[in-house]
């Protein structure tokens, strides 16, 4: 959820963002449509209401609503019942609503990534059916035909079942949309942190990774000794403040003939009752194959009042326990609640229900589920292509919840959620207000501003890191953390063709036969170039660069093109000269020829050259940066280097 609009030009109002998700609840107050304007003419969309048209209202916000899957027309409905798709909805393009919160939890006034954009809404999933290649390739077309300007997608294939673009129903519809001016944006996968995860990798989609923001949901433990430890959950823990309550680490409960792992991470049937009940527990999650919540149980099963999960990686994502008192600590913390256990006969503790503290810092960070680079299907282009906020995210949800519902409350008409699910619709919501802004650019025009202005450093002024404090890499946040005003005017754009795309389908290794079959339309007389090979997939127009297989004795070359987006209302801002900078790691010769752009006009094309060279092999991947800058405009271009003899391990399970 984005708390600034990022664009306020009025024409923000005809931008129509498409949701392929599990529908939307079209009454929550974030999609009233009072500030709305007519409908564009130019909509061909239909709301499509089945057996709820009684209920189910179409207006000038959800300007069109579309259900899919087993049945008759008639039994469909676009009526979200399971939140995700009105959650995603909001996130992308709900109006501003003062006061919104989770049971008074991160109060704000909020709103979408393109607040006066329109929505249309595909459902393809549904609680009873899931969902089908078909029914996805299905709301593409509708899409089409519709009128849509984006099309938001949070979802994908496992990592680990990952297709070839002929056989992903995703890549298949997002290819015509794209040739028909559809900016598509997909979520890069929950995978992470393995290498090699990320997944809607197509050069054609935008490809979004999630990270953190500055808000942190804390639920803090109170030692006896009066230590406070933070924590992160979400509880409304009905409990004593002040530490009383005994206790104890989960493998001092052990039963008899059963694995002490099994009982440190307080896995089922492994803990005695009698040592548990009325305790505070303490549960390790390493290398456990059960979630937190079946810890949560467990515990709360055999009488214990509440648990203290240590996990470095889950911590940074707000869990819901609803009443029930639990937290999540580092393992550095753990080691100190451990300590205090073992100093006293009799230790006590308690733990605090959640407060939602704002400017936390560093943020961002990248998520730890977060799919990451390098992309294995294809090789040389570097994905995920940005990164923006999908960590303990409040947006919208169903009216009808019960799942997430307190105990004695009303549903509550906003919900907490994290993942890459919840970052793309903040990518989408941005591309719809670019969209709005430049109404003839082409999508990967739309995707080259987004990426070429995102930042690289965090609310410290430091480089972005991982959730553990490790230097994040391209193979993490892609171009960087999209922000949500420079996209707007960003100088130069780098513009993907569909030659581009027809070559790279080509060097990736397919026929014409092959390529007629995933392409709306080609040129005539389009063949594949005579050399096609992978490493050429490098020099397609595409606003990063990834050379896998580098061979640092004979270096490498690729070439750019930037159009000049400038000067379109004042024509002397097209005149202008971009000079160069270059930020490569050590070990690596980075040249770029030109090394000044002089631009006489709006929409003039200009073309560089970059060398990549190295003395010695490089021992591991390395990243860096080429920034052209003209003293009012900055469009940095990121680049990973895989070496031969020095690439990254994948770990696909």
């Amino acid at each position: 959820m984005i708390e600034s609009n990022p664009s306020s030009d009025s024409n923000s109002m005809d931008a129509i963002i498409g949701i392929l998700d599990t529908g939307i609840w079209p009454e929550s107050e974030s999609f009233n449509d009072e500030t709305m304007g007519p409908i564009p003419l130019r909509w061909n969309g239909t709301c499509a209401n089945g057996h709820d048209s009684s209920t189910f209202n179409c207006n000038k916000k959800i300007i069109g609503a579309r259900s899919y899957g087993a049945g008759e027309i008639k039994s469909r409905t676009p009526r979200d019942m399971m939140g995700h798709g009105t959650h995603v909805a909001y996130t992308a393009a709900g109006v501003e609503v003062k006061d919104v919160s989770y049971y008074g939890l991160a109060a704000v006034t909020a709103k979408g990534g393109s607040p006066g954009s329109r929505l249309a809404i595909y459902q393809v999933f549904s609680s009873q059916n899931g969902s089908h290649g078909s029914t996805v390739l299905a709301a593409f077309d509708d899409a089409i035909a519709d009128g849509v300007d984006v099309l938001s997608l949070s979802f994908g294939s496992s990592s680990f079942l990952e297709q070839e673009f002929i056989n992903d129903p995703i890549a298949l519809g997002a290819f015509p949309s794209v040739q028909n001016g559809i900016t598509v944006v997909c979520s890069a996968g929950n995978d992470g942190p393995n290498p090699g995860s990320v997944v809607n990798s197509a050069p054609w989609i935008l490809t979004v990774a999630a990270s953190t923001i500055d808000r942190v949901f804390e639920s803090d433990v109170v030692l006896g000794n009066n230590k406070v430890i933070k924590g992160t959950g979400i509880n409304f823990a009905n409990i004593q403040n002040s530490p009383v309550y005994p206790i104890i680490y989960a493998k001092s409960a052990k039963k008899s003939g059963v694995d002490e792992n099994a009982t440190r991470n307080c896995e089922p049937n492994s803990m005695d009752q009698e040592i548990i009940k009325g305790k505070i527990v303490v549960c390790d999650n390493e290398d456990s194959l059960y979630p937190q919540i079946n810890k949560q149980d467990e515990v709360k099963k055999l009488g214990g009042i509440g648990v203290i999960l240590i996990d470095d990686e889950l911590r940074g994502v707000a869990f819901n326990f609803g009443t029930f008192p639990m937290t999540l600590i580092s393992s550095k913390d753990g080691a100190k609640v451990l300590s205090y256990i073992n100093s006293t006969k009799n230790p006590v503790a308690t733990i605090l229900p959640t407060t939602a503290p704002a400017n936390y810092k560093p943020a961002p960070t990248i998520a730890y589920f977060s799919s990451g680079g390098p992309s294995t299907i294809p090789k040389n282009i570097l994905k995920p292509d940005i990164a923006a906020p999908g960590v303990n995210i409040l947006a919208a949800w169903i009216g009808n919840d019960t799942v997430q519902t307190l105990k004695g409350k009303d549903p509550p008409l906003y919900n907490v959620f994290s993942g890459t699910s919840m970052a793309c619709p903040h990518v989408s919501g941005i591309a719809a207000a670019v969209k709005s802004r430049n109404p003839t650019w082409s999508p990967s025009a739309i995707r080259s501003a987004i990426m070429t202005t995102a930042v690289q450093t965090n609310n410290m002024k430091a480089p972005i890191t991982t959730e553990k404090g490790t230097a994040a890499t391209p193979y993490d946040f892609g171009a960087g953390e999209v922000i949500t005003t420079g996209p707007l005017q960003p100088g130069l754009v780098y513009e993907t063709t569909a030659i581009d795309y027809l070559n790279f389908l080509c060097y990736h290794g397919y026929n014409i036969a092959t390529i007629k079959i995933m392409a709306n339309t080609i040129p005539d007389g389009f063949t594949c170039p005579e050399e096609s090979s992978i490493d050429l997939i490098s020099n397609i127009n595409y606003p990063s660069i990834a050379i896998s297989n580098f061979d640092e004795k004979a270096g490498r070359r690729v070439n750019r093109t930037l159009t000049n987006v400038a000067g379109n209302v004042k024509m002397e801002d097209a005149k202008t000269v971009y000079n160069i900078s270059i930020d490569a790691p050590a070990g690596l010769d980075v040249q770029v020829v030109p090394d000044k752009l002089h631009f006489s006009k709006f929409d003039e094309k200009l073309s560089y050259q970059v060398n990549f060279s190295a003395a010695n092999p490089l021992k591991k991947d390395v990243f860096g940066s080429i920034t052209w800058s003209n003293g009012k405009y900055k469009v940095r271009n990121t680049f990973a280097i895989s070496s031969k003899s020095g690439s990254v391990a994948l770990d696909k399970k």
